[in-house]
């Protein structure tokens, strides 16, 4: 007789899953030096290079290495924890050592993308694999902020189906 274990339900496999995938993305970064290996593009301020949904591999590279016309991602301070790395093309290294990006498509810089200093540099962009990044996107803005409203439909599904399976 089998005594029942935390991987003999499907939490368990959940709980095994995200921990699989925390474990695999760290050992990615490891290997490409980077906190960030793996990106999904959120806007289409680099089409035609690369469109929203579209997943990006990074590594990282030290300052030097860094050129004008790299892709490269990089979190902006400008003082809100909330921004989400930003995914521009390297217009000019200024004389202090920063770095100046603008989106392909937009027509012009904003202010934080003037002086980018290496330590907010994540990588530079080396693969892009298409839609792969809609999953993502698809996880954050639609299904997240709509928890609750889905549980709900989820759980009075279950009981509609409890009570039909009764009668």
């Amino acid at each position: 007789m089998k005594l029942p274990g935390p991987m003999d339900s499907t939490a368990g496999y959940i709980i095994l899953g995200i921990v699989l995938a925390f474990a695999i993305n760290q050992g990615i970064g490891l290997l490409l030096s980077t906190d960030m290996p793996i990106v999904a593009v959120e806007s289409n301020s680099m089409v035609p290079t690369f469109y929203r949904g579209d997943i990006l591999l990074l590594h990282g590279l030290p300052a030097e290495d860094i050129a004008v016309g790299d892709i490269i991602v990089f979190s902006p301070v400008i003082g809100r924890s909330d921004m989400v790395p930003i995914v521009h093309r390297v217009i000019e290294k200024n004389p202090d050592g920063t770095f100046q990006t603008r989106g392909d498509a937009n027509p012009g810089q904003l202010d934080f993308e003037k002086h980018i200093y290496h330590s907010q540099i994540h990588g530079k962009v080396f693969l892009i694999l298409p839609y792969l990044g809609w999953v993502k996107i698809g996880i954050t803005e639609y299904i997240l902020p709509n928890i609750i409203p889905i549980a709900l439909v989820i759980l009075l599904a279950y009981l509609a189906f409890l009570i039909l399976r009764k009668i």
